[in-house]
């Protein structure tokens, strides 16, 4: 019977265990932070990048146009940079270099709830650790 109870009790443990510490790493995720936009990059981007046919225009293949921009942000020790993708040569001034900004933070995208009420979802493409001097 004591062999039964105390069998009981860790496979309880071993079911609630990951349910908490799943619940945990909802929870911090949907923590707002605050950063520091630290840089912004634009490119247009054309899709192919090449052309190629003969003189004729009609004998081009079809491309895309869009723009493409890489923003930097610095969250305490760390810069995030996401990647915004747009038809329009157009990003938010809330990302404008030196400029503090609200975010929260997942393990692949940034979001962003902008002053005039938008909310803006931003891919992470890349990550950078440590803290610089003119910090």
């Amino acid at each position: 019977m004591r062999q039964s109870c105390v069998r009981t009790a860790a496979i309880a443990f071993l079911v609630v265990l990951p349910v908490l510490c799943a619940d945990a790493a909802t929870n911090k995720s949907r923590q707002i932070v605050e950063g520091t936009v630290v840089a912004v990059q634009k490119q247009r981007v054309e899709s192919p990048e090449y052309q190629f046919g003969s003189g004729n225009p009609a004998d081009a293949p079809l491309a895309s146009r869009y723009y493409a921009y890489e923003v930097s942000i610095r969250v305490d020790c760390k810069t995030y940079v996401g990647r915004y993708t747009t038809p329009f040569n157009y990003l938010p001034s809330a990302f404008t270099a030196d400029q503090p900004i609200q975010l929260r933070l997942t393990r692949h995208v940034m979001y962003f709830e902008l002053p005039d009420g938008t909310d803006l979802r931003m891919g992470i493409v890349r990550r950078k650790a440590g803290c610089s001097a003119d910090r």
